[in-house]
């Protein structure tokens, strides 16, 4: 009786290996021939190299119709390639930073936003166009996303107005904490290429946003209309000006493109929405870093850009 299994195990043994040999298996298919699937389209690092020093204004919203600040302007000005969008930060109650313009009294859907939670913000209305006003993480996350076109980055990043507060008071502590969780958020999301400050005229507030702003290795503006000898005895090395403050043929301030290009000071303008002044500034762009605009695809074809 043992023997014959013995028999029966070597047969099924055999018939086992004669059934796995080598020619018995399928063939191969030829991998040099098969694509590998796409890699995921994550967020770039670093925006695509620009060609213009266009800066749209609350994400050039005048122009496209979407409300300010909303992620569909932004949309419109990362698509027109524009340099930056502009756009406005306050910090919230919960330690959030949200984007949005308050209205004259300072309020965001009827709340002062550092008294209020990002949600109760939310809760209390929606943009005309159905959007939930964004957080500056959404934000960010949008102006890092990659062209699904190109499958490149985009060349847009974001101008991050830290917004004075001068209602009920004047309030310095709330702009000082926006530009500081700013960074926090634009460090956990590594979005250091993609984002610069521009920051309200308020002495206090500035001193300490430049601080943390540089630390945070990120480029920040001071829009106060003082002379270039101020901007760099306080080490600031960009001036952001409304063209109310400029001597440029339309407008009779006491600042000139030259008196801070002269001294190696960067120097942007807000707002050029004429004809003129955007000609204007266009013939001095050599020597600026940005000119703002609320009609950025106007100012493009003007640049000859589009």
């Amino acid at each position: 009786m043992i023997n014959k299994i013995a028999i029966i195990a070597v047969l099924f043994a055999g018939a086992v290996c004669t059934s796995c040999s080598k020619d018995s298996w399928p063939a191969q298919p030829d991998w040099s021939k098969i694509t590998p699937p796409e890699e995921p389209t994550g967020p770039s690092d670093t925006p695509s190299e620009c060609d213009n020093i266009v800066v749209a204004h609350r994400g050039g919203a005048s122009e496209c119709g979407q409300p300010d600040n909303s992620i569909a302007a932004l949309t419109y000005t990362m698509e027109l390639g524009c340099y930056a969008s502009e756009c406005d930060i306050y910090w919230t109650q919960d330690n959030n930073v949200i984007v949005a313009h308050a209205d004259s009294e300072c309020r965001i859907n009827g709340y002062h936003p550092w008294e209020a939670t990002l949600a109760e913000i939310r809760k209390a209305g929606k943009l005309t166009n159905g959007e939930a006003i964004p957080s500056l993480g959404e934000y960010i996350d949008k102006v890092m996303e990659k062209n699904p076109k190109t499958g490149e980055a985009y060349s847009t990043r974001l101008w991050l107005d830290i917004k004075n507060i001068t209602s009920p008071s004047t309030l310095t502590q709330y702009p000082i904490a926006a530009c500081s969780r700013a960074c926090e958020i634009i460090a956990e999301k590594g979005a250091q290429n993609f984002v610069e400050f521009i920051c309200t005229g308020n002495a206090t507030v500035m001193a300490s946003a430049f601080t943390v702003a540089t630390n945070a290795g990120i480029n920040i503006a001071w829009m106060a209309n003082r002379a270039v000898s101020e901007y760099t005895s306080r080490g600031y090395a960009w001036a952001n000006m409304s063209v109310e403050y400029m001597n440029d043929g339309i407008n009779t301030g006491a600042r000139t493109i030259n008196e801070f290009a002269s001294k190696g000071v960067a120097i942007s303008i807000y707002n050029a929405d004429t004809e003129a002044s955007m000609d204007y500034y266009i013939n001095q762009s050599a020597n600026m870093k940005g000119i703002c605009t609320n009609y950025p695809a106007t100012l493009l074809r003007r640049m000859g850009k589009r």
